[in-house]
Parts: structure tokens; C-alpha cells; sequence
């Protein structure tokens, strides 16, 4: 049995949405970005940077509120695909509502290098 048997597929976790009017790439994540995910995360991005290019947004509108948690695999995925987008002139913007994603955020220094917007989601318990 491969491994690439036992990843998601990219539709799975993420939906993207060419927001042409607002100059930006939205994708709005289903999942926690952890090393169970990376792999198809990374999969879902490479497909829509080259399905959709780099002429027609400005920024990468990155919805994480759904998000948990994240991992050092998931920091590393972010601290790649911003390398990416800087390359091609890009920004990433990442929406959060984890205090804990935020701390992991903040604590690696990445915080520095994107745009976040955070705003913490009310209590539910």
C-alpha cells in the first residue's frame, strides 16, 4: 500500500475561490494543518497557483478559522508558500480564530513575514 493512499485528497480540505473583483486568491481550509495534511495541502496549492496563475490577484486570502491546530510541518508549509508568493510579487494574508494557532504563529517569527487577521472565536462550551 502506498502512502498517497492514505492522504486526502486536495478537494477534500480545501475549497479556493478566485476573487478577481477583490484581487485576491481565497482558500478556505477544511482541516488542521498538521503533518497528517501537509502533503495534500502543498498538493491543493501547487494545483491552484497553476490553474489560476499569478496575473489576476494580488494577495493569497488563506481562511484557517476552521483550523484547530497547527503543527511544525504546518508552520513549515506556511513559511514555504509565503517564499513562494514573495517570489512572485505576491502577499499571504492568514485568517485565524485559534488562540493556539495564534501562539504557534506568533512564536515562530511568522507572523513577521505575513499579514494575520485574528480575531479569537467565541466560547461554545
Amino acid at each position: 500500500m502506498s502512502s498517497t493512499a492514505l492522504e486526502p485528497d486536495p478537494s477534500e480540505v480545501m475549497e479556493i475561490k478566485l476573487e478577481e473583483r477583490k484581487g485576491r486568491l481565497h482558500v478556505i481550509l477544511d482541516t488542521d494543518v498538521t503533518s497528517t495534511q501537509v502533503s495534500a495541502l502543498r498538493r491543493g496549492m501547487v494545483d491552484a497557483l497553476s490553474k489560476h496563475g499569478f496575473e489576476s490577484w494580488k494577495s493569497l486570502y488563506l481562511d484557517m478559522r476552521v483550523s484547530r491546530m497547527i503543527d511544525s510541518m504546518g508552520v513549515n508549509w506556511l513559511f514555504a508558500e509565503n517564499v513562494r508568493l514573495k517570489d512572485h510579487g505576491k502577499q499571504l494574508v492568514v485568517r485565524i480564530s485559534s488562540p493556539a494557532i495564534n501562539r504557534v504563529i506568533v512564536f515562530s517569527g511568522l507572523d513577521k513575514l505575513v499579514t494575520l487577521k485574528y480575531r479569537r472565536r467565541k466560547q461554545t462550551r
